[in-house]
């Protein structure tokens, strides 16, 4: 049966630091999903006599490609990075394509962050339990240390986790979501849920082109990133802000599954 090499941003590899990041953690368990086999973590830099298949799915983590790797959904961290040609089935986002074309590298018109097929893979029936959930990218987690904001409508989603489902299920748990993660923000609106992307703090390395890339493939016309304060969430601040940014707060369920029905047409795994 034999396995896949892949490669996302890991912790536990490339930081000897445990629990990993459920956005990157998430490439590993769609690849394995979909394929039906193991899936072992490939760093596509490390040197070797022979350089074997390997992939590269979710994350902004396209610098790290080389001449063999697959390309299928990653994407660009910032408008300087240096990445070296591939074999490009699809990129996360419009301005990713568009930053390797300006390279004349040849690259498809198939955008989509694979984590858009997690409710194909995986599919919860549960009740909801609050009317927010509130996930931090891990660099945000200190902010956090002390939750004298939440109460029965609120919940607080940590990323740090190598239990992808556990983790889904919480978010399917959620009326809405408000995130600084990207993955908080893909993973529920995949699931049908009004999500906004905010800003905590400015912790998060890149230039947030990520976001928009992901915003461009699903038609969102986010303006700016929002930002708010601890002392903004409250259930009617929240709520207030769902009813000013409700146009950007969920993609069209038709345009998701364009863009998942093309990601899976260029699936480099046996399906």
């Amino acid at each position: 049966m034999g396995h896949l090499n892949l490669y996302w941003w890991s912790k536990s590899k490339l930081s000897l630091d445990e629990p990993e990041n459920f956005g990157d953690l998430l490439s590993k368990y769609i690849v394995q999903k979909i394929s039906g086999k193991e899936v072992k973590w490939f760093n596509p830099n490390k040197k070797r006599l022979i350089t074997p298949k390997h992939y590269l799915a979710i994350g902004s983590i396209i610098t790290v490609a080389t001449e063999k790797s697959i390309v299928w959904g990653s994407g660009i961290i910032s408008k300087t990075d240096e990445v070296k040609n591939a074999t490009f089935l699809a990129v996360r986002g419009p301005q990713t394509r568009q930053y390797l074309l300006q390279k004349n590298y040849s690259v498809p018109e198939v955008y989509g962050d694979p984590a858009i097929l997690l409710p194909k893979l995986y599919n919860p029936k549960l009740e909801k339990r609050y009317d927010v959930g509130i996930i931090p990218h891990y660099v945000d987690n200190k902010i956090f240390e002390k939750n004298e904001f939440l109460n029965k409508n609120i919940g607080l989603i940590n990323f740090l986790t190598n239990n992808i489902e556990n983790t889904v299920d919480k978010i399917v748990e959620c009326d809405k979501i408000i995130s600084s993660s990207l993955h908080g923000v893909i993973v529920a609106h995949s699931y049908g849920i009004p999500a906004l992307w905010i800003k905590f703090s400015d912790n998060l390395y890149g230039d947030d082109i990520k976001f928009y890339d992901y915003f461009n493939s699903v038609g969102l016309d986010y303006p700016e990133p929002i930002i708010i304060s601890k002392s903004k969430l409250n259930n009617t601040d929240i709520n207030t802000f769902f009813e000013h940014y409700s146009d950007i707060a969920l993609p069209k369920p038709e345009v998701v599954n364009e863009l998942s029905s093309g990601l899976l047409n260029v699936c480099p795994f046996a399906i």
